[in-house]
Formats: structure tokens, C-alpha cells, sequence
């Protein structure tokens, strides 16, 4: 399927480098830096084993660009750059209207320090799936990709068969198998928490308890994730 990734960061490329093997034509894009971008994408895929016919499929432009293109959408926008970019995407006219768009993202925001943290104030109002579906009324959104970090979203770096799932929600019941696929094209386990975009906030809180175990229990060690069991009984 044609996904055009609407900044395609450390989410983005590691989901592009997935995706291109199973066929998706996909456009990048990058809001900040875009000379930079196939300089990461030749890096990350030469890591996981690409080879130059697989290079050469990747298709490149701006943010409008990658949003007009795909069927499906991926936002996976610095947090800071949301309301910046929505606006620069609006201002061109781009609707997004009958698309797919899954959001990857989760409310962090710097202080002066370039410090992160959870922007509590902002994920007890609102999500950021549920302020991209404002902002575009007629997108389909989900919510997923959200709930691990970045560099863990490469299937490789998990044991074999012990890949954590990745909880999605959002959407309507003609979309659910897209979003699906694109999750087991991935290379991950797809867990469906309904189609409530105002739970999207639930996937964004679980970054934050997943901080607190990477400080209290595994040393500040982030390269952690929730997995789901499903008891025989």
C-alpha cells in the first residue's frame, strides 16, 4: 500500500525500513533537516540487512508531499512541531480526507534545559490522536507505535518469537485490518483496544508508568515494554 510518513524521525524510518521488504510504496518526509534524511535511512537500513534494490524504492518530499501521497498517513511529529505542522499542512490545503492516519506519537515536551518530560497538563485535556482528528475531521485515526521507545521498534533486537505487542486503537471496522497488517509488516504482535479514539490518552499514559519502571526497577534501563498474556483457562 502507498504510506507517505509525515516526519519520518527515529518511529519513522524504523518503520519504513520494515515495511519496504513487504512491498508498501513509501514516501518520507522529515519537518526539520530533510538533507539529512536518506543519509539515516541508508545507515539504519544498511544495519538491518537492506540491500540497494531496497534503497532505491523509497520515495522522498516534503510534509505536504507525503501527506498527499499515501493511503496511509503516518504523524509521527516532534511534539513540539505538532500545532507547526498541522498549520503547514492545513495552509496547502491537505484534508487527509478518507485516509488512514496512525499517530505514533506521545505528548513530550522540552524545557529550556532540552530536557523531556510529559506534558501532564496537555494529557489531561486531550491526545494527540484526538487533536490530529480535530484538526482533519474526515481522516480515519488510530493510535499505535506509541508504547515502547523508538529504537526498540526494530523486531530484530527481540528474541525470537517474544516480540512485544504493539496496542492500537482508533479507526473504524473497514480500517482495523490495515492497521493490522501494517503492525504485522512490522514485525509486531497486534493487540486492538477498540475503536474509542478518546482512549488514545491510555496508550499515551502508558509512557509515562513505563518511565517510572525504567527508573525504579531496571536502573533508568528504557529498553523495556508491556507485553499482554492470555491465560489457557
Amino acid at each position: 500500500m502507498k504510506v507517505g510518513i509525515v516526519n519520518a524521525g527515529n518511529i519513522g524510518r524504523n518503520l519504513a525500513t520494515s515495511w519496504i521488504r513487504h512491498g508498501h510504496d513509501i514516501m518520507l518526509s522529515k519537518d526539520t533537516s530533510p538533507e539529512k534524511l536518506r543519509t539515516r535511512i541508508q545507515e539504519l537500513g544498511s544495519s538491518k540487512g537492506l540491500i540497494e534494490t531496497e534503497f532505491t524504492k523509497f520515495k522522498y518530499g516534503s510534509l505536504v508531499e507525503a501527506a498527499n501521497f499515501g493511503d496511509v498517513v503516518v504523524f509521527s511529529v516532534y511534539f513540539p512541531r505538532l500545532d507547526h505542522v498541522i498549520k503547514e499542512l492545513q495552509g496547502a490545503g491537505v484534508t487527509l480526507s478518507g485516509k488512514i492516519v496512525i499517530d505514533t506519537m506521545n505528548p513530550l515536551n522540552v524545557d529550556e534545559n532540552f530536557n523531556h518530560y510529559h506534558d501532564i497538563e496537555y494529557m489531561q485535556r486531550t491526545s494527540t490522536a484526538e487533536e490530529v482528528q480535530k484538526a482533519f475531521p474526515e481522516a480515519i485515526v488510530f493510535k499505535a507505535f506509541n508504547t515502547f521507545g523508538a529504537t526498540l521498534l526494530d523486531a530484530s533486537k527481540w528474541t525470537l518469537g517474544r516480540v512485544p505487542p504493539v496496542l492500537f486503537n482508533g479507526g473504524n471496522s473497514d480500517s482495523t485490518d490495515t492497521a493490522r497488517k501494517l503492525i504485522e509488516d512490522a514485525g509486531f504482535r497486534p493487540r486492538f483496544a477498540g475503536h474509542n479514539l478518546k482512549d488514545a490518552g491510555l496508550l499515551e499514559r502508558l509512557g509515562i508508568l513505563s518511565h517510572r519502571l525504567a527508573e525504579n526497577e531496571f536502573e533508568g534501563d528504557a529498553n523495556i515494554a508491556f507485553d499482554i498474556l492470555q491465560s489457557k483457562a
